[in-house]
Order: C-alpha cells, then sequence, then structure tokens
C-alpha cells in the first residue's frame, strides 16, 4: 500500500493507495475514527450494484447506514442534499459522526458537502471509485452542488480525514468513463512532469490494459503534482490555477458539442489547442505539441474537432467562471512551466484552433 501526505494550511492528511480494499477498516482507528460512533456511507446506486459485498461488507464491520442516491451529474442539485439532511438527522448523526464517500465525482460532491455543513462539520472519508476522481476530485477540498441550471455554483472547501483509493475498481469503469480520467492523467503530465508523460507514452497499452501497477503509479504521481501545486510552492505564488490548463476551451468543445465530446476528450482536445496558443505566445519548443498529440492518439482519444458551432463556443469561453471581461487562459512558458492569466484574444484563438484541432 503506498501513501502520500496531502499537508494543507490548515491540516495533513493521508491518501492510502492499493489495488484492493482489505485494510480500509483497519485505518479508522489510526485516523481517530471510532467504529463506535455512527458511520454513513454515500454512495449512488451503480456503484453500490457494482461493490455490494464491499459495501455490506464495511456496514457489517462497523455501526453504519447506507444512503443511496441515484446516477448522474443531475442528482448533484439541493434536493439531493436535502434528503441527505433529513437521513443523517432521522439516523441521529451527530458531531463524532463520520461520512464515507463512497463513489466518483458527483458523490464525492455532495456527501463532502453535507458533511462541511451538517452541524458544522463533521467527518468525511473519501473512497473514489472512478478515474478522474482517484487522480483529481478526491483531493483538494472542493466540495459542491449545481442551482439554478448554473454547475457548482454553491460550494465549499473541506478536507476529508483520509482518503482510500482502490485501483481495482477501475476494471468496471466503462471505457468511456476511463478515458474521462486519462484526460487529466495527461494534463498533469504536461503541467508537472515531463516522467509522467514519459511513462504514459512508453507504457500506454498496459495503461489501457488496466495493469494494477500502472494505474497505481499514475493515481500517485498525479495526485502528488496536484498536493504540490495546491499547497507546495506553487501556492505560494499564486500559481494555484495551472491545474486549469486545458479546462477554458474544454468547456467550449463540451458546450458547443452539446455534451457529445465527453469531458476526458474535451480536456484532451483543449490542451492541444493551448500548447498551439502557448507556441505562438511563447515559442516554446514545437516537438511538444507532436508528443502530445502523440500521446492522445496512443490513448485512443480525439485529436482533431471542428468547432462547428463557433458562436456558442466562443459564449461558453467568455462566460466561463475562471474569466471575467478578458479571456485569460493558462499556457506553457517552456516545456517546464507554466504561467497564468494570460490575455488571448478571440482572434488568437480562432487561429489556435486552425492550426490544432481543426487541422485538415
Amino acid at each position: 500500500m503506498k501513501e502520500i501526505i496531502v499537508d494543507t494550511v490548515d491540516k495533513k492528511y493521508s491518501v492510502y493507495i492499493d489495488n484492493n480494499i482489505n485494510k480500509f477498516h483497519t485505518l479508522f482507528e489510526k485516523n481517530r475514527i471510532k467504529i463506535s460512533e455512527k458511520i454513513f456511507i454515500v454512495t449512488d446506486r451503480l456503484v453500490y450494484e457494482l461493490y455490494k459485498d464491499i459495501i455490506e461488507h464495511i456496514k457489517s464491520e462497523n455501526n453504519c447506514k447506507i444512503f443511496c442516491i441515484a446516477q448522474g451529474e443531475k442528482e448533484k442539485n439541493i434536493y439531493t442534499i436535502q434528503n441527505l439532511y433529513d437521513f443523517l438527522l432521522e439516523n441521529d448523526a451527530n458531531k463524532n459522526s463520520t461520512i464515507i464517500a463512497f463513489g466518483g465525482g458527483t458523490v464525492g460532491d455532495l456527501a463532502g458537502f453535507v458533511a462541511s455543513t451538517y452541524m458544522g462539520g463533521i467527518k468525511l472519508v473519501n473512497v473514489p471509485t472512478t478515474l478522474l476522481s482517484q487522480v483529481d476530485s478526491c483531493i483538494g477540498g472542493k466540495v459542491r452542488f449545481n442551482y439554478g441550471n448554473v454547475k457548482d455554483l454553491i460550494g465549499n472547501f473541506y478536507n476529508p480525514i483520509f482518503v482510500y483509493v482502490c485501483t481495482r475498481f477501475l476494471k468496471t469503469l466503462s471505457n468511456k468513463e476511463f478515458k474521462n480520467g486519462l484526460g487529466e492523467v495527461v494534463k498533469y503530465g504536461v503541467i508537472g512532469d515531463v516522467e509522467l508523460l514519459n511513462f504514459i507514452n512508453l507504457n500506454y497499452k498496459y495503461i489501457l490494459e488496466r495493469e494494477n501497477d500502472k494505474l497505481g503509479h499514475i493515481v500517485k504521481e498525479c495526485l502528488r503534482i496536484k498536493s504540490e501545486v495546491l499547497f507546495g510552492e506553487c501556492r505560494n505564488k499564486g500559481l494555484t490555477n495551472v491545474l486549469d490548463f486545458g479546462h477554458i476551451i474544454a468547456y467550449g468543445i463540451e458546450m458547443s458539442s452539446k455534451f457529445t465530446v465527453s469531458y476526458g476528450e474535451a480536456v484532451g482536445l483543449g490542451m492541444l489547442v493551448s500548447i498551439k496558443l502557448s507556441q505562438n505566445k511563447f515559442n516554446i519548443p514545437l516537438d511538444t505539441y507532436g508528443k502530445v498529440e502523440s500521446i492522445l492518439k496512443k490513448l485512443s482519444m480525439p485529436v482533431k474537432y471542428k468547432v462547428d458551432n463557433y458562436s456558442s463556443f466562443m459564449y461558453a469561453i467568455n462566460h466561463d467562471k475562471k474569466n471575467n471581461d478578458k479571456l485569460k487562459f493558462v499556457l506553457l512558458e517552456d516545456n517546464e512551466r507554466c504561467k497564468a492569466k494570460v490575455e488571448v484574444s478571440e482572434e488568437e484563438i480562432k487561429m489556435a484552433l486552425k492550426e490544432s484541432i481543426n487541422r485538415g
């Protein structure tokens, strides 16, 4: 079992990475969770059906109750939050209780927000089950839900007591869901560690075959990079938004395609456009684009996309929550360093699109 220590401004917590969940319940006492206190597992129906034996075993070993939500982003709303509060109240949850978020990003957001607000905050444990949640959203403390048709409008920052990553869960993901995470994995290589990028390039076949040791390595490296960005030197320099590399273009692609392009595919395409913008702005090496494009191809991810509805594309970008009056991007200054809040014009975006994913 691998362990990463996430050292935030106000607390430290551990992320445990293993290819099974056998040691999960043994970590409660080590992390100041008493099994005599009430524990609540929050999951969704698909995850529960897939891992019913595991979830029921955790329940049998502890003073535990289970709350199941329907699957999907549409459940990330105030009504689900209210139902969760009611569930906790009906079962006499108190300040010493613990919520276990057992699922992907939606479950993590909902359970995390409720944990952060119920009685002023109760203990939270994350057990992420998708690649995207394992490499990204399980740390960092963002917990939020959608409101008034605005994605993630209501939110908070709340860190877990600990995180348990079981790479075995990745075996049951659909190819689409698995690739949603791969887009972020490549992003971490581009912004944070050329060695991770080289590892993906050399081991892409084993990653696609979901070999445990390869999955464990990329999960560990992505979480290490994110932790260093959020709580290390980048935080001190105000550069934590380098994690948004490629995301603004990705959001435009998602919206203009009416979400026929998945999140992970959009992130990959967004990175390519952002690399081309970086070449035009900062003259970074020309082979950077080719290397990332080659890796995305090896991972069976798209590298071409024609923006048919340009007005919808630019509307999404202009209304992205990271932009105010002017379009500001995270770009690469060189192969080892990002620069945040770089002003980019619409004409520069059009040119970068034509020179990258709109080619041919």
